[in-house]
């Protein structure tokens, strides 16, 4: 992207023409990334990777980023560090110094592992760019165009030959074509109208050559072009260039925009052929404006302003949609006073009250409005039919814009539209109005809440207070609101009425005893609340609905699927479908990232279960729905494990049966989907006393497990040991005990891990569960070997499989078979691995149990590469890993193209070993494998040092030698003292074998 330049290295802007105060820009983005220091703006303070992390942060000042977006600037695909989060913190230490030299404001502030940069807006010059192009924009309405013009060339001054030049990631491309797209075409569009208001054509046409824009996709400027030819008197070659363009765009099938471009060439032509008239006289009829003061207030939704002006370029229709309280009043009446300009012949405007606490606006009355706005006595016309006539003649030959605000539904709204055709007409509804599209093909425009940042400047506008001063705490209080503008301006009034009262108490009050529902719902204010807002919206639903959504509301998780929602409304799937499809057309509930999915805003969700009628009804409700998991998740565990030993589960009714699954990977798709709300369901359980909390833990903790929550798995587990110890089942406490010991092994945390498994074995031994001991002492096996004790810990295994045998377990006595063969291999006892190994695998193949083979397969490959059979281990290991895939065992798959690295570095393989090293250190990372991350990190490190990518070879060894530190220092003391040998970073680590295999303990079996 070309633009005019002034020299970066001494931008200091004065606005004083627009009444702006004189501002440096301290940060550059519209180039290369560049800083304030000495007085000048240097684009060389620091290396590429450390400028595009600047860049990314710049591009949103004051707004947490996430690792992963900050990786999608910097990082393109194929060259993502092997730990991004490690990384990061080691760049953003570096920039933190840069920036004190720059600023003593300016600072990187991380919070919950994201990374937000402070700064004053003001001071970026990509902000500054807007800003200035905003004051041009001014200067061109009022009448002044070298003034505007002499404002968007200082606007233009700002950029770079490129703009986010050290952006190297998908994130930054993606970017700078919305800037391209939405900022920089149309400033320029302004410039060149400026250009041509003042004579120079050439210069118009010179830009757009170097700009070289595709005509089709940005018809405003080949508009511009057209006018810059006819200005130069070169008609002719704006005819050709006109009907080139046209044959393209109605090849395309773009007749909309054919017919545009169309009409403004015939009106070039008879301007340039009509000699010059009088003023045009001035008809008695006025042009109306019914518009309602703008706000004084208005944050967000800045580039869906930007959308509409777009799709609003000739007579249409457009719907803004969304809840209740979301601004979206706000948001029509803001876009037209910003365009009033081009409606002329005026501004109409009618609230159509759907959702007020008075009777709804009809047509016919609409219609008398718009007509007393032209300044017609509707008195002298008696027929409906006539003013309705009248006022779609007065509008055919005007440039009208029409706004129909809170209407109520599709009926309300269609009478009217037939008399519009020839305006622009916004229509603003809590409704979807989806009945419009049996008619009109209108564009869509859903308003969503703000975000946190845009809520706290707007509640900090309404309270009276600068935002920089109380950011954290306004952030605080944003969030509560949700986003709605609607509770937001309530609880700035209740704030601002009460000014001696320090901000951070109402933080207190609101997180301890004072709901937000509850605020505005009195006195005054009690019509136009947060409250009474959803109650206008909730009345204008059938009874069956009103009921469900209520119900809906005591759903304890973060969204639900259409089963549970039947279940809590006792209700048929069919209808419960339909009654679901009636709230999300009235904007009362969202349909979620999946068909089927639907979730709440957190305050309708508040508002919704207070108005549930009784306590048995709500407890009714709410068994319903535990019900529903408990048996879903039941169904779950026998698809997944069918061969393991059943979880005891409590009768339930027939009503709210589960969900029924006909495969493996349905099953474990569904647990993964629920799991949000099946933590919150157990977590609910718990605090109500209900029995399923000691039981759903234990029949999804290991399908999650295997798709890598491990977080999520410990915290279900550890409430449903809190349900269990609270009654007396030994046996769900047990199993609770158990469970959460495997898990800590997993997780590598062995001295808890043989902790609850001691415990557990004293409560199983309690009851006399041979079962349950015998999964006791085989964790507890795992556990020795593990921690270098592999001699007793193959006693135990020996212990475990004896027992197990007794008990004709024979799913428990595969796992066992090769957790024994492990510890064999651990010994160097390779003859007596290899055949519990192959009994182990026999026994699987005749239970069918595909997630044993594979993990027996991995496990035949590490055997076989540590006896030298590289292309044995290669077959296993390949076979193994296309089984876990199938089962989707993250970590075993983990393990499995770690070793398959391993193998093709060997054979000499670097690109093979490249990419199963890569795969292997996501997966492990997914299970919190940190061992296996180290390992698949150092084969990294060899294979770029083999391809002379020093510099990654390095960073990959240095991340490997962080995770060591703690788990094995004698490798990471080994890594660093190679990196010390190592001035040039081209020396290599040792690439022989080590003795074993690193592997990750697998899935508990005893539940």
């Amino acid at each position: 992207m070309s633009a005019l330049r002034l020299d970066r290295g001494t931008s200091t802007l004065g606005f004083q023409g627009a009444g702006v105060a004189l501002v440096d820009i301290d940060f550059a983005i519209l180039g290369r990334a560049s800083v304030r220091i000495d007085g000048r703006l240097d684009a060389s303070w620091g290396p590429p990777k450390l400028r595009a992390l600047l860049t990314a942060l710049l591009v949103r000042p004051g707004v947490s980023v996430t690792p992963d977006e900050l990786a999608d600037w910097i990082w393109r695909p194929d060259d993502l560090p092997g730990n991004v989060a490690q990384v990061l913190a080691l760049y953003s230490s570096r920039l933190r110094p840069v920036l004190r030299r720059v600023s003593d404001d300016a600072g990187i502030v991380v919070h919950n592992g994201n990374y937000r940069l402070e700064v004053d807006p003001r001071k970026i010059d990509y902000s500054a760019f807007k800003d200035q192009v905003h004051h041009a924009r001014a200067h061109a309405r009022r009448g002044d165009p070298q003034r505007a013009l002499d404002t968007i060339r200082r606007a233009f001054g700002l950029c770079g030959p490129q703009p986010l030049a050290d952006g190297a990631g998908e994130a930054a491309d993606a970017w700078r074509h919305r800037l391209r797209e939405n900022v920089l075409l149309p400033a320029y569009d302004t410039l060149f109208a400026q250009q041509l208001e003042l004579g120079e054509a050439d210069a118009v046409l010179a830009k757009l050559d170097e700009l070289a824009t595709d005509h089709r996709t940005h018809l405003a400027l080949f508009k511009r072009r057209l006018e810059a030819l006819h200005a130069l008197s070169r008609a002719d070659e704006a005819t050709r260039q006109f009907l080139a363009v046209y044959k393209a765009l109605r090849a395309d099938f773009d007749d909309v925009g054919a017919t545009d471009l169309r009409e403004f060439h015939d009106r070039l032509k008879a301007k340039a052929s009509s000699p010059p008239t009088a003023p045009p006289v001035v008809t008695a009829t006025r042009a109306p404006n019914q518009l309602p003061p703008d706000v004084r207030e208005f944050f967000g939704h800045e580039q869906l302003l930007l959308k509409l002006t777009a799709v609003t370029t000739r007579p249409g229709l457009v719907v803004v949609d969304g809840v209740g309280g979301v601004g979206k009043t706000t948001f029509v009446v803001r876009w037209a006073h910003t365009n009033a300009h081009r409606f002329p012949d005026g501004l109409l405007y009618i609230d159509l009250h759907g959702y007020s606490n008075g009777p709804a606006v009809e047509p016919a009355t609409a219609v008398d409005r718009f007509l007393q706005a032209f300044g017609v006595t509707t008195d002298r016309i008696p027929e409906p039919e006539h003013r309705a006539t009248k006022l779609q003649s007065l509008l055919a030959t005007r440039k009208i814009l029409i706004l129909l605000d809170n209407a109520r539904d599709t009926d309300q709204v269609n009478p009217l539209l037939p008399l519009l055709t020839s305006s622009v007409v916004v229509v603003a509804s809590r409704s979807h109005l989806s009945g419009l599209a049996a008619r009109q093909t209108p564009y869509r425009f859903p308003l969503v809440p703000l975000d946190t940042e845009q809520s706290s400047h707007l509640l900090a506008a309404q309270i009276g207070v600068p935002v920089q001063a109380h950011r954290d705490v306004l952030t605080d209080l944003a969030r509560l609101c949700g986003g709605l503008p609607i509770v937001l301006k309530t609880l700035a009034q209740y704030i601002a009425t009460r000014a001696s009262v320090p901000l951070t108490v109402f933080v207190d009050q609101l997180s301890r005893d004072l709901r937000l529902l509850d605020i505005g719902s009195v006195g005054d204010s009690a019509n136009h609340g947060p409250r009474a807002v959803f109650e206008q919206s909730l009345r204008a639903l059938a009874p069956d609905v009103q009921h469900l959504f209520c119900l809906l509301g005591t759903h304890p998780g973060p969204d639900f699927g259409v089963g549970v929602a039947a279940a809590l409304g006792g209700t048929p799937t069919r209808r419960t479908r339909l009654v679901l499809d009636a709230l999300v057309e009235a904007n009362l509930l969202e349909q979620s990232s999946a068909l089927g999915r639907y979730k709440f805003h957190d305050l309708i969700r508040e508002f919704a279960a207070d108005r549930v009628e009784s306590d048995e009804e709500r407890q009714a409700a709410e068994l319903r729905a535990l019900d529903f998991y408990t048996r879903t998740a039941e169904n779950a565990d026998k698809t997944v494990f069918p061969t393991q030993v059943r979880v005891r589960t409590t009768p339930t009714t027939a009503e709210s049966g589960g969900i029924t699954f006909q495969d493996e990977e349905s099953a474990r798709l569904w647990c993964v989907a629920e799991r949000h709300n099946l933590t919150s369901a157990i977590a609910h359980a718990v605090r109500s006393g209900y029995p399923q909390a000691a039981q759903l833990p234990h029949l999804v903790g290991q399908i999650l497990l295997r798709h890598g929550y491990f977080e999520e798995a410990l915290t279900i587990l550890h409430t449903g040991l809190s349900a269990a110890m609270s009654g007396s089942d030994v046996e769900y406490q047990a199993d609770a005990l158990h469970n959460i010991a495997t898990i800590k092994l997993l997780r590598q945390r062995f001295g808890e891990a043989e902790h609850h498994v001691q415990l557990a074995h004293v409560k199983y031994a309690e009851i006399g569960d041979e079962v349950g001991i015998a999964a006791c002492l085989h964790t507890g096996a795992r556990i020795m070997v593990e921690t270098g004790n592999v001699v007793m810990g193959i006693d135990s295994h020996e212990r475990a499989l004896r027992m197990i045998r007794r008990t004709r377990e024979a799913g428990l006595e595969v796992t066992m078979l090769y957790r024994a063969a492990e510890a064999y291999q651990r010994a160097y006892e390779y003859e007596r691995a290899a055949s519990y190994y192959r009994e182990s695998l026999h026994l699987a193949r005749d239970l069918d149990d595909v997630l044993a083979q594979g993990r027996i397969l991995t496990l035949l490959g590490s055997l076989s590469f540590a006896r030298e059979q590289n292309a044995e281990a290669r077959d296993h290991l390949r076979a193994g890993l296309a089984l876990l895939a199938r089962v989707y065992d993250i970590g075993a798959a983990g393990t499995a193209c770690g070793l398959l690295a391993r193998v093709e570095l060997e054979c000499g393989n670097l690109f093979e070993a490249r990419e199963y090293g890569r795969q292997s250190v996501r997966l492990c990372k997914r299970v919190f494998d940190s061992r296996g991350e180290a390992d698949a990190l150092q084969n990294l490190a060899v294979v770029f040092r083999r391809t002379a990518r020093y510099e990654a070879a390095v960073e990959a060894w240095e991340q490997a030698k962080t995770i060591l530190d703690d788990l094995d220092p004698q490798r990471a003391a080994e890594i660093a003292r190679l990196l010390r040998e190592t001035p040039d970073s081209a020396a290599g680590i040792p690439t022989g074998r080590r003795e074993s295999p690193s592997e990750k303990p697998h899935r508990s079996n005893r539940r």
